[in-house]
């Protein structure tokens, strides 16, 4: 008896788990990027925000937009878009475009190199 007791108190603990887990990846989504870019960047338009925003199912693409002007103070927005949309991890991507620098690669180049990699139509 106390085997079915400890796998049924397992079993409730382990649904919890993935309970509290498969909500919190439904938390964040587009819509709250959307909101998050638009309070970081009052002048951005609707179009680039959902180039950004495009299946953020994380912060971390307006964390990487927020962190590319702390980076390069004279990112242009769309070079800033195209490096951070689609970013799993804002500090790494901003990190790599860090390093351009040493390279000698232009804006361009850095954002294609660190930026998450897309299909362009």
């Amino acid at each position: 008896m106390q085997d079915a007791t400890k796998t049924t108190i397992l079993n409730f603990v382990l649904f919890i788990v993935f309970i509290t887990f498969s909500n919190s990846s439904l938390a964040y989504d587009p819509y709250d990027c959307l909101n998050d870019v638009a309070s970081i960047d009052t002048g951005i338009n609707v179009g680039l925000a959902t180039e950004l925003c495009s299946a953020a199912w994380s912060p971390e693409p307006a964390k990487c937009y927020q962190g590319a002007s702390e980076v390069d103070e004279e990112i242009p927005r769309f070079i800033a878009i195209e490096l951070c949309a689609g970013s799993e991890n804002a500090e790494k991507t901003l990190a790599c475009y860090a390093k351009s620098g040493s390279r000698q690669l232009n804006r361009g180049l850095a954002a294609t190199l660190c930026g998450a990699n897309k299909i362009k139509n």
